[in-house]
């Protein structure tokens, strides 16, 4: 087997080539290409937003279209810090958000359920290594209405609650959080694409609702890239990089 990295990025640039054929006019975008469902988040409690925005001066991966408009959260605390104090920065179960439930964004029926990836190791010296055999790591696919998916990835070896097939419900867990795959250090990877294929359908900007949202308290310690002026101004219903975020009326 090759190793996945590559593999994955070359199916991913012929993906993109077959999208340039598919929307040769323009790829989906807020104005009017937006997700015809509002999500919910896809945990309970306050998280943070560390990269993701509907422009290219926030975007998740601006030129991998798939991931376009892609989220990643975790939890960081009133420091700006994504782990506890004075633990192991090199194993996962020293960040705050390992292990938390992972909940579905929507109803819809499960149309992949992956396992077996083991954590990547953290990325302490700034080099990405990847757990397992497929960049996502452990993940789910979702089907929704209007032939949208989403895409739930990095979760915890031995996490993943469902399987390919099952009816899920609007916040049922479907594996906690974890670091499997192409990650630097434990969060959530979460987008929406327009089809079933995570290399040639291209990612939706994905409107939230019922979600409570603010700047998140010291986010420079964790993230030293400047927001752009007015960008948080996109909430709602479209979330950024540097809000916490929660939602309304759950834990």
């Amino acid at each position: 087997m090759g190793n996945p990295m590559i593999v994955q990025s070359v199916k991913q640039i012929a993906g993109m080539a077959l999208m340039a054929l598919r929307f040769p006019d323009a790829l989906p975008a807020p104005g009017d290409g937006a997700s015809r469902i509002c999500y919910a988040l896809p945990f309970d409690g306050a998280w943070s937003v560390l990269n993701g925005g509907v422009t290219e001066e926030t975007s998740h991966s601006w030129d991998v279209w798939t991931q376009r408009y892609a989220y990643d959260f975790l939890v960081l605390d009133e420091a700006g810090s994504s782990r506890r104090p004075a633990a192991d920065p090199s194993h996962p179960a020293s960040y705050f958000c390992y292990g938390l439930p992972v909940l579905a964004p929507a109803d819809g029926t499960v149309v992949e359920a992956h396992e077996g990836c083991p954590d990547a190791p953290v990325a302490l010296d700034g080099r990405l290594r990847v757990g397992g055999d497929d960049i996502r790591g452990n993940h789910v696919v979702i089907e929704h209405a209007h032939g949208e998916f989403s895409c739930l990835a990095h979760l915890a070896a031995g996490s993943v609650a469902v399987r390919t097939g099952e009816a899920v419900a609007c916040g049922q867990p479907v594996g906690r959080c974890g670091s499997s795959g192409a990650s630097t250090e434990p969060h959530l990877h979460f987008h929406v694409q327009k089809g079933r294929s995570f290399y040639s359908s291209p990612g939706v900007p994905v409107r939230f609702a019922d979600v409570c949202a603010e700047p998140a308290p010291n986010y420079a310690a964790a993230d030293p890239r400047p927001i752009p002026e007015g960008a948080h101004g996109a909430f709602p219903p479209f979330l950024v990089r540097g809000m916490r975020v929660r939602n309304v009326g759950r834990a």
